[in-house]
C-alpha cells in the first residue's frame, strides 16, 4: 500500500487499502466506520487508530467518526396486552415514523417487559441506534435512568421528575382541571374519580388536575368517592356499583380503559347514562366510540406528540438547542354522557 502511494503521491487511500494494511476484510472496516453490524471492540479501535494515523479520507471519515451515525432511532413501548392501550401507541409510532422518514431515518420498535433493560443495552452496545424515544413514563422509571446513565440521546413521551431529561407531553393536569371545572360549574358537587394503579406519571397529573379544580372554588374532595389503587377489573366494577348506590353526580375516569369498564358495568346494572349516572373520561379513543351514548372526554392528538418527539430527538442529534419540556394542547369535548 505504501509503495503504491509513493509511486502515485496524489492517490487517495481506499477502504481496501485500510483492510489490507490491517489484515481484515473491507466489510469489517466498513462496519467499524459506520457502527452498523457486529464487530469486536479491539478491531474497531485498530481501525479508528489507523484512520487517524494515516488521515484516510479526512473529510468524510472525520464526519463519520464525529457523528457515528446509523440513521436509526428506536421508540420504546411497554408490552401492551389490552386492546384499549394499543391505539395510543400505534398513533404515536405513526407520528414518529412520519418525521423519521422525511428526515432520512429508520425507526425500530422496542417492546419492553417489566423492568428489563437488556434489549436496550444490546441496541446501544452494538451501536444500532443514534437515539431513542421513551413512549411512556413511570415513577422511578428504570428505562429513563438506564438511558441517562448510558449517555444516549433520548426524549420521553410523558413527564418525569428530572429537568435534565427532554420531555414531550400533553398538558394532562391542565386538561383534567378544565374538565372537572366545567362539571363543577353545573353545581355538581359529588364528582367521583375512578382510576387504577399503573404507576404512570400521566395518571398522577390527571388526578392533580381533578384536585386543583376543586381547590379553585374552595371545595374539599370527598375521599370516599376517589378510587385510584385498584388492580383488577372486578374491583373497579365493585366500586361502580358502590357509586351507583351513593347516587353521585358524575364519575370521572382516569383514562379510556377505565371508562370502558365503568360503562360496561353501568350497562350490566341497567343504569341509564346520563339519567342515572353521568360519566366522563380523561382520555378519548375509538374504544369509547363503540358505546351507544357519546362520551364526554379529553381529546389529545397522539400522532402529533409522536411527530414532535421525533423532531425534537433528531434536532438533538444534529446539535440544535431544544426545549427541556414541551406541553402540547388538548380539547375538552362535551357530549351526551354528561348532559
Amino acid at each position: 500500500m505504501e509503495e503504491q502511494r509513493e509511486k502515485n503521491p496524489g492517490r487517495k487511500m481506499t477502504i481496501n487499502d485500510v483492510a489490507e494494511a490491517l489484515s481484515v476484510s473491507a466489510s469489517t472496516v466498513s462496519r467499524a466506520i459506520s457502527g452498523k453490524g457486529r464487530i469486536g471492540e479491539a478491531t474497531r479501535k485498530r481501525v479508528f487508530e489507523f484512520i487517524e494515523e494515516h488521515d484516510y479520507h479526512p473529510n468524510s471519515i472525520a464526519k463519520s467518526l464525529a457523528q457515528s451515525r446509523t440513521n436509526n432511532i428506536a421508540i420504546i413501548i411497554p408490552d401492551v396486552k389490552g386492546v384499549v392501550a394499543l391505539p395510543f401507541f400505534y398513533m404515536c409510532m405513526c407520528g414518529v415514523n412520519e418525521v423519521a422518514q422525511v428526515r432520512g431515518y429508520d425507526m425500530f420498535v422496542v417492546s419492553t417487559s417489566g423492568k428489563d433493560t437488556s434489549h436496550l443495552k444490546r441496541l446501544i452496545d452494538n451501536n444500532k441506534v443514534d437515539g431513542m424515544i421513551l413512549g411512556s413514563t413511570y415513577k422511578d422509571d428504570v428505562f429513563a435512568s438506564f438511558l441517562k446513565s448510558k449517555g444516549l440521546p433520548f426524549v420521553t413521551i410523558g413527564s418525569l421528575n428530572d429537568d435534565e431529561i427532554v420531555q414531550i407531553d400533553h398538558d394532562n393536569e391542565g386538561a383534567c382541571r378544565d374538565l372537572t371545572a366545567i362539571l363543577l360549574s353545573r353545581q355538581w358537587r359529588r364528582i367521583a374519580y375512578m382510576g387504577n394503579s399503573k404507576e404512570l406519571l400521566v395518571d398522577e397529573a390527571r388526578y392533580r388536575g381533578y384536585l386543583k379544580a376543586h381547590r379553585d372554588i374552595g371545595i374539599e374532595v370527598d375521599e370516599s368517592l376517589v378510587f385510584r389503587k385498584e388492580t383488577s377489573e372486578s374491583m373497579l366494577r365493585g366500586h361502580v356499583d358502590e357509586l351507583l348506590e351513593k347516587k353521585v353526580d358524575c364519575i370521572i375516569c382516569q383514562d379510556d380503559a377505565v371508562c370502558n369498564i365503568v360503562l360496561n358495568e353501568l350497562r350490566a346494572q341497567g343504569a341509564r347514562i346520563p339519567e342515572d349516572m353521568r360519566v366522563a373520561s380523561c382520555h378519548n379513543s375509538k374504544v369509547l366510540d363503540n358505546y351507544p351514548v357519546s362520551v364526554t372526554s379529553l381529546r389529545f392528538d397522539n400522532t402529533e406528540i409522536g411527530r414532535v418527539a421525533c423532531a425534537t430527538l433528531l434536532d438533538m442529534l444534529e446539535g440544535k438547542e431544544v426545549a427541556r419540556k414541551t406541553l402540547l394542547d388538548y380539547e375538552v369535548v362535551l357530549k351526551e354522557s354528561t348532559k
